[in-house]
C-alpha cells in the first residue's frame, strides 16, 4: 500500500501544477511564485529519486 500511496503524491502535485498553467484565470501571479521555487523541477527530482511517478491521467466524476 506504500508504494500505491507515494505514486500518487507526485502525480497530483504535476497535476495541480498543469491546471494551473492551463487555467484561463488569472493565475500569473501564482505561476511566478511556482516557478520562483521551481515546482517542476522540484517534481522532477522527487521522480528521479523515486517518490513517484508524476504520470497521471484525468478522470470526470460530473454525471
Amino acid at each position: 500500500m506504500a508504494e500505491a500511496g507515494k505514486s500518487v503524491v507526485d502525480a497530483l502535485d504535476q497535476a495541480c501544477v498543469d491546471l494551473v498553467y492551463a487555467s484561463q484565470d488569472d493565475t500569473a501571479s501564482l505561476i511566478e511564485r511556482m516557478e520562483s521555487r521551481n515546482a517542476v523541477h522540484v517534481l522532477e527530482h522527487g521522480e528521479e529519486i523515486g517518490l513517484g511517478s508524476r504520470s497521471y491521467q484525468m478522470v470526470s466524476i460530473d454525471g
